[in-house]
């Protein structure tokens, strides 16, 4: 249309739906525009990007008269005059008759009202100056019609449509015409708000003519056909597409033909539009299913009456997982000894019937049996579509796998197993195969599977990948959570931190707390979109409005809380979904009770929560104990319950808080009794749950109840869309001294060594700046990857410096790490010289050569999601940091899931590393024979529009796609250079 080339256009809510449809169609018809938002910054600027030059971004309210002035004062000093305004920024909420406030009312007419009679009026002298000086509003369907649920918008679209008039008569004399344009109902994000969306859908096709919805596209042709010279005669004047729909054929006719099944007309197709993250209440995340196995319960209905009546939960080793007399002693300085007896194990478990019925193998590792049967829980009930694409997402680790743990032991032995849960062929204990055994047969074969390591906030790392797939578009249903077992090998290095409670009892958030006691545990939940659950008729738990993550960055060990780093998770959670601080009537804390851990995390409570309503926070670890990396979605399942029962049950053994916590001066409140908890009047009950893994690693979830009529806020990032580029590499592998001597290796022209031997090399002090104590302790893996990130190219890290909040790390890595292997085998030792005599006694001498008796440093020092928070806490990286096992596909799972941050902007850069420094031949062995190399690499990846901005190289474009192999999600890297 080349009657728009050369004109100035401004269009207000030009991110959202409807308007990114209308700045795309002015600016590739010639138009210079000026793209208006507020909440929507990020996707207007990723628009503006895509669009060029020809777009430009300026922030400002509507609503605020004062914004409007500065913004129509920078349109008057950048470019003289204005030839178009289109009005479309929009606010309001869907709510019932009975639930409707003044405040509902007041936000509508603020931005839909009054924000285009500011706009217009700060507009006037510019459009004056036109020789086609115009004004489009925007109304929708409520204006001329009476959607439920749809008042506060319906009533102030059609004050637009009147003030329309008042416009174009007061504006005549300027030679300015105003016109309003809209449509009937929207086949968009907002329009499937609508409650009820799939039956009001079909009803308005029906009585559509022209047999389908609106589009996006054909409300933003309406507008470019009323700023056009060709409605030059037109003002004062609404006109509506909306395919016939008033015309009310149907009502009036006594045997109407079913409408035509017409297809879209050419350039309607829809595509992913950019969305307002502080207004995606659009179509939000529902959880539909919920499954669970924990101390005590094998339900989510049993662990409710755990939550409202209490049991004592906490027991000695049960003699079937292991003799406690082998690893136990009083004395905590005992050497390859914890001075705890007492857990928190399953016992009694009661499997699903389905899971019964299947008669499971007795040698099946614990993790997947209990997993697998939160699968069949979770999916009880959940409506199933041919052709659904699903998606698998659980926290899981090495560590937290006793088989997994025996079966190591005994291949070290060297000799016929003697540990009786050490059979790797029956049990298939790696966290790929945990994965991928707990969905067989549930989940469609090929099923896309990520196991993500982020310590103790991984199942909700879990949950923001799951739902990410379904906001892409990349599934219909995820299936998301997570798993843990206890093993004796991770109760001794625990015990050196002196973090275990030595009372026997976990006493989280209390003056009198002394430790954590881990347990058992696995948890599974189902989520679908919101507006596919309702069509399927399933329950809505609840709705995840948010997910906010963040790395700690530097502190003062890898181990040592930081109240920083959570605050910022917390922060973001907010952020991103547009819940207020105050909206939030409760806190599942992540709360161990250690402490240290405990204090840190309330004081960053009290900051993140200060106001005057009360903010309840409890933690169910005084209950049933920690559940490691099922620990968040337990929690998660912990809030759905109470939003079903409407309560929040009391703070289990709570009699006190800590004088440090100052209680007393704080709006938070830790119940000593059930506080009920009913609907709100002024919105959505709402709850957080926390989730603080080792090696500073967080994760803070938001939940809200779903109320039809009343959707809820939902919040996840706005797509981009962008290719992912790498622009910088370095690798550490034995006997290379630099990425040069690799790639001539990787070239074919040097032979490597496979190992870098029994001992690794330790650097100078001035190229690694941690006490020699702590290099002793930490397994080579963590030290390879920073020795990698020294190794990129000075300008690369200087980009991830300057990018410090919004740099990521993602490392690949598969199985337990070798000082993890070394550990186990030490907590062994008195129990295979009883069982193996003297071929134990070989097996002391190597193993105590190898390595040194555990200290404060050995946990963290072994644990794999620990190399890549090292990373950030070394660099002072505060994106996020997480591992991921894929078996032979985990570098490409790494590079998949930070496509996925990078995707929804979470990150600006990933730092994406495959690392293996386990060469020993036990886990060689139980893979299944032939030798493992060791090394490193690193990769800095980021988006292209960025690399290119900040003038860095573009070594290739990568895209990830995934391939079924053996039933089982791998992964195939594709770069083009």
């Amino acid at each position: 249309m080349t009657a728009f080339r050369g004109r100035v256009a401004l269009v207000t809510g030009g991110a959202g739906s409807v308007g990114a449809h209308i700045v795309r169609s002015l600016a590739e018809a010639g138009a210079t525009v000026v793209l208006n938002c507020f909440h929507s910054y990020d996707a207007a600027k990723a628009l503006a990007a895509e669009l060029g030059g020809g777009v430009r971004v300026i922030r400002a309210s509507v609503a605020r008269q004062e914004q409007v002035r500065r913004m129509f004062d920078e349109v008057a000093s950048t470019y003289g005059r204005l030839d178009l305004l289109v009005n479309n920024a929009a606010a309001g909420t869907f709510v019932g008759w009975d639930e409707l406030t003044e405040e509902h009312l007041d936000q509508a007419y603020e931005t839909n009202v009054k924000g285009a009679l500011w706009c217009a009026r700060a507009a006037r002298s510019l459009l004056a100056r036109s020789d086609a000086g115009c004004v489009v509003n925007v109304s929708s369907v409520g204006a001329a019609y009476a959607p439920a649920s749809y008042l506060p918008v319906g009533l102030s679209k059609a004050a637009l449509e009147a003030l329309t008039r008042y416009l174009a008569a007061e504006f005549a004399g300027d030679g300015i015409r105003v016109n309003t344009a809209s449509a009937g109902l929207l086949d968009n994000p907002v329009g499937r708000s609508f409650p009820g969306f799939e039956s009001m859908s079909a009803n308005t096709v029906a009585a559509t003519p022209m047999g389908r919805l609106a589009t996006p596209a054909d409300l933003a042709n309406l507008v470019m056909l009323l700023a056009s010279p060709g409605a030059g005669w037109v003002t004062g004047q609404t006109v509506v597409a909306d395919g016939g729909m008033s015309l009310q054929r149907r009502a009036l006719s006594p045997d109407p033909p079913p409408p035509a099944k017409a297809a879209p007309k050419p350039g309607t197709a829809q595509s992913v539009d950019p969305v307002d993250p502080k207004a995606q209440d659009v179509d939000p995340i529902a959880v539909v299913g919920m499954g669970l196995a924990v101390p005590g319960a094998s339900d989510p209905d049993t662990f409710w009456q755990l939550l409202t009546q209490g049991a004592d939960l906490f027991v000695d080793v049960p003699p079937d997982r292991w003799p406690i007399a082998s690893f136990h002693n009083d004395d905590p300085r005992a050497p390859d000894k914890t001075y705890q007896r007492r857990s928190g194990f399953i016992t009694g478990f009661t499997p699903h019937p389905r899971l019964a019925a299947e008669h499971p193998d007795d040698g099946l590792d614990f993790t997947t049996l209990w997993l697998r049967h939160s699968v069949h829980q979770a999916l009880e009930g959940v409506a199933r579509r041919d052709g659904d694409r699903y998606t698998a997402c659980f926290g899981y680790t090495p560590d937290g796998s006793q088989h997994l743990q025996e079966a190591l032991v005994n291949q070290e032995l060297g000799g016929p197993a003697v540990l009786p849960h050490g059979d790797a062929t029956r049990s298939e204990p790696f966290p790929h195969r945990i994965g991928a055994n707990a969905i067989d047969g549930l989940l469609p074969a090929g099923t896309p599977l990520l196991m993500v390591d982020t310590a103790c906030s991984s199942s909700l790392y879990a949950i923001d990948l799951g739902l990410r797939d379904l906001l892409a578009g990349r599934a219909e249903i995820a299936v998301c959570g997570g798993a843990f077992a206890l093993a004796p090998g991770g109760s001794v290095l625990f015990s050196k931190l002196y973090g275990l409670s030595r009372s026997g009892e976990v006493r989280a958030l209390d003056r009198s707390a002394d430790g954590v006691l881990f347990s058992d545990g696995a948890g599974v939940v189902v989520l679908k979109r919101l507006s596919r659950a309702l069509a399927d008729g399933d329950t809505v738990h609840g709705l995840v409005a948010g997910v906010g993550l963040s790395a700690d960055g530097k502190g003062k060990a890898i181990y040592a809380p930081s109240s920083a780093g959570q605050e910022l998770a917390v922060a973001r959670a907010l952020d991103k979904s547009g819940i207020g601080a105050a909206e939030v009537d409760w806190v599942i804390a992540h709360a161990t009770g250690t402490p240290a851990g405990d204090e840190a995390e309330f004081l960053s409570l009290r900051a993140a929560y200060a106001g005057t309503d009360p903010v309840q926070v409890t933690s169910n670890k005084s209950l049933i104990g920690h559940t490691g990396w099922a620990a968040g979605v337990v929690s998660l399942i912990h809030a759905l319950l109470g939003l079903r029962h409407g309560v929040i049950p009391a703070q289990h053994r709570f009699s006190a808080a800590p004088d440090s916590f100052a209680l007393e001066s704080s709006n938070l409140r830790i119940p000593t009794r059930p506080v009920s908890w009913p609907p709100r009047p002024d919105g959505p009950r709402t709850v957080a749950v926390s989730g603080f893994g080792f090696g500073g690693t967080n994760a803070h979830l938001l939940v809200q109840e779903y109320r039809p009529g009343r959707p809820a806020k939902a919040g996840y990032g706005v797509r981009n869309g962008e290719p992912m580029v790498i622009v910088g590499w370095s690798a550490h592998v034995p006997g290379a001294e630099d990425n040069e001597q690799v790639a001539e290796w990787a070239r074919g022209r040097h032979i490597l060594p496979g190992s870098f031997g029994d001992g690794y090399p330790s650097p100078p002090f001035a190229r690694l700046r941690l006490p020699a104590s702590t290099i002793r302790a930490t397994d080579r893996t963590q030290l390879m990857i920073i020795e990698c990130m020294q190794r990129l190219e000075p300008r690369i890290r200087d980009f991830c410096g300057r990018h410090s909040r919004t740099t990521g790390v993602v490392v690949g890595h598969t199985g337990p790490t070798r000082n993890a292997v070394l550990y186990a085998v030490r907590a062994h030792l008195d129990e295979l010289d009883r069982l193996a005599g003297p071929r134990a006694r070989e097996l002391r001498e190597r193993v105590t050569a190898l390595i040194a008796q555990p200290d404060e440093d050995s946990f963290p020092g072994e644990m794999p999601n620990v190399i890549a928070a090292r990373l950030c806490g070394y660099f002072d990286l505060r994106g996020l940091n997480i591992a991921v096992d894929g078996g032979r596909a985990s570098l490409a799972d790494a590079f998949d899931m930070a496509g996925r941050y990078l995707d929804f902007g979470d990150v600006d850069v990933a730092l994406v590393a495959g690392s293996n420094g386990n060469s020993l031949r036990s886990w060689a062995e139980v893979l299944g024979g032939g030798p493992i190399g060791e090394g490193s690499f690193l990769f800095a990846v980021t988006r292209k529009s960025l690399a290119l901005a900040e003038g860095l190289p573009v070594l290739a474009e990568v895209s990830v796609e995934a391939v079924a192999e053996e039933r089982l999600p791998e992964r195939r890297l594709e770069a083009t250079a």
